[in-house]
């Protein structure tokens, strides 16, 4: 009997074939991966968005509770954090709305911002664009380590019995919620790399996004930085949120004798 040979199996892939198709795979990753981190992008800044305004309803209902007054800010060692008792006592907040999505790791030490885990006894206290700080109070979900944060108050809202907060003037402070007479361009609440912030109009804007936050160089660069595209988003005393650019803090009225500064140096980073 006689035997044909059999005919190559035409559904096989050529070795040439299958390195086409990786080239390609390949190339429409790279293509693509940069759309989906963006995508990805916009998702935490949306979510950031939603929860600045829950706060904003948060806060609106604190001050109808408390006869419009916000609280003194003089009853803690750590007074730009003490908004956040009021909230985890009385008005609990959920850990999640503490913290902005694109911040919620710990940063590690050293003048560059680095990520690190929860646990790691190494991490500093405050954060940095895209890490949180933490307060000197258990997490109510994890009691073993500190709750955490990546948003502050402009503690210039503050309704002080004195005017030793930190040098803060006490005649500047805000104090109540319906005295700001610019209210959409107030700031009350916001992206931050620490507890909270008392800028002054001559605080030195930090030398590069992450810096490490210092006293010396002024308040304005604990929030100073490009969290999200170039600035920060804002919670305005009207309830409203909006993205501010890092350089144009400056220029939003913080406390009652605020005077916008001119003849700022920003550093190349901020422009």
């Amino acid at each position: 009997m006689k035997m044909t040979a059999s005919a190559p199996d035409k559904a096989a892939f050529t070795l040439i074939e299958l390195l086409v198709v990786m080239a390609i795979i390949a190339i429409l990753t790279a293509l693509l991966l940069p759309a989906l981190g963006a995508a990805k992008d916009r998702a935490r800044n949306a979510t950031c968005i939603s929860n600045l305004k829950q706060w904003g309803v948060t806060w609106r209902l604190y001050a109808d509770d408390n006869n419009d007054n916000f609280m003194n800010g003089t009853l803690t060692e750590w007074p730009r954090g003490e908004w956040v008792l009021a909230f985890t006592n009385g008005y609990p907040q959920k850990p999640p709305l503490l913290l902005c999505p694109k911040a919620t790791d710990r940063r590690g030490p050293g003048n560059g911002e680095s990520h690190t885990t929860s646990t790691d006894p190494n991490a500093v206290d405050y954060g940095g664009p895209t890490t949180c700080y933490d307060f000197p109070i258990p997490d109510p979900t994890a009691p073993t380590l500190p709750l955490t944060a990546s948003y502050g108050l402009n503690n210039w809202v503050y309704n002080p019995d004195t005017n030793n907060i930190q040098g803060r003037i006490a005649e500047y402070h805000w104090r109540k919620y319906s005295v700001p007479p610019q209210p959409s361009r107030t700031p009350l609440f916001f992206d931050s790399m620490w507890r909270g912030a008392g800028p002054d109009v001559s605080d030195t804007p930090p030398a590069y996004n992450g810096e490490p936050i210092t006293v010396v160089n002024g308040e304005m660069g604990f929030l100073a930085m490009a969290r999200h595209g170039k600035g920060v988003n804002m919670l305005f005393f009207d309830s409203s949120v909006s993205n501010v650019r890092a350089r144009d803090l400056w220029s939003l009225p913080w406390h009652v004798d605020w005077v916008t500064a001119t003849g700022i140096q920003f550093p190349a980073w901020m422009n």
